[in-house]
């Protein structure tokens, strides 16, 4: 019983987190139930061209091809001044400090943030690093954030 109580929490926070987009409860209903079946959500990651996030996406690409023990996690910012709505994403290596590697899309975090308020953390994992295939394109990142 307790799941079922929690998967309803969880979509009527993403309806309610769509419909101020959407406008329509119904629409928003149907695509938060679609979220929330699938319990995956795929993303990139934002804010990579920061400080020395390219150096860190440079090492996690080495480190992963290496089969590295990589662990990534969420962290909400709620007091971020830009975004109240803003969730880091945290990475760390075979045991090392985590790194502050970037955020969550804004859109996504949007969506998420209320989950997280209310449930606590969500796992996310390192699908692949992207991008970097010129000699000054930028590297990225692809998550699976479990819900």
């Amino acid at each position: 019983m307790k799941k079922i109580t929690r998967i309803r929490k969880e979509v009527m926070l993403l309806a309610n987190a769509l419909n101020k987009k959407i406008k329509d409860l119904s629409e928003s209903l149907k695509r938060a139930w679609s979220i929330i079946k699938a319990k995956k959500l795929y993303t990139k990651i934002s804010g990579v061209t920061f400080g020395s996030r390219q150096t860190a996406l440079k090492r996690l690409e080495k480190y992963a091809r290496e089969k590295a023990e990589i662990k990534t996690s969420l962290v909400r910012e709620s007091d971020n001044k830009a975004d109240p709505s803003a969730i880091k994403i945290m990475v760390a290596v075979n045991g090392s400090a985590e790194y502050h590697l970037g955020y969550v899309p804004a859109d996504i975090a949007a969506l998420l943030a209320p989950i997280m308020d209310k449930l606590g953390q969500l796992p996310i994992h390192l699908l692949s690093i992207v991008g970097g295939y010129a000699e000054r394109a930028t590297l990225g990142a692809r998550f699976v954030i479990h819900i």
